[in-house]
């Protein structure tokens, strides 16, 4: 069987205008293939990265709320949010994750599963200054010195958004992907300084970077 090159059968499987990008970016359409590809290789090494921060991210973050939950002495999980801390979107967030567990008996830790990185994000952001991370998110970073919670929330803004890129399978060839693993270096080592040495002993980024096609 005749094998014909990808430029002649990827700009219809893929679109034209799915292609547009890289060949705005690569010059000939064969050259737009390889960036393609590069960027399916690239995105997986970066996927890696932000697998292990989410959920290592909300773990923290979880066990927190869990201990000062348990030290207001109320009853239930910090979920139900009885002190009316969590703001709107945040609890609609929680009813929705605990409607999907679709479990005979669901544990808080399948609802904590449903619930996306952009829920954790959020509880970063300024509104929370002085209620919850004052009183308990700050102490999911313990190696934060000080602990400004803006250091923690700048990064996590920027990895949120390539989480969302990689997820909706948009391009990342124009990111600084050295950048972007510093950044989740960085948070990692705020919760867990061996498990951010783990994860850069392993880590694939700097190989896929080296390997990028030329591009204009």
């Amino acid at each position: 069987m005749a094998q014909h090159p990808p430029e002649r059968f990827l700009p219809q499987r893929l679109s034209l205008g799915r292609l547009a990008p890289y060949q705005a970016a690569a010059g000939s359409q064969s050259a737009a293939v390889d960036l393609y590809r590069w960027n399916i290789a690239a995105s997986a090494a970066v996927y890696e990265g932000l697998h292990l921060l989410e959920v290592v991210l909300r773990n923290a973050i979880h066990d927190q709320l869990v201990i000062w939950h348990q030290s207001t002495g109320d009853s239930g999980s910090w979920m139900d949010d009885r002190r009316r801390m969590l703001e709107e979107k945040a609890r609609t967030d929680i009813a929705i994750a605990r409607s999907r567990t679709r479990k005979p008996s669901p544990t808080e830790g399948h609802a904590i599963a449903e619930l996306s990185f952009g829920f954790w994000r959020y509880l970063l952001a300024r509104r929370y200054q002085d209620n919850l991370w004052r009183l308990a998110v700050r102490h999911a970073f313990p190696h934060l010195q000080p602990q400004k919670r803006w250091v923690v929330e700048t990064p996590l803004i920027s990895l949120h958004k390539l989480r969302n890129r990689i997820a909706h399978l948009e391009p990342v060839h124009r990111r600084d992907l050295l950048t972007d693993r510093e950044d989740i270096l960085t948070v990692l080592g705020y919760i867990c300084p061996d498990t951010r040495d783990w994860y850069q002993a392993g880590c694939r980024i700097p190989a896929v970077v080296k390997d990028r096609p030329h591009t204009r």
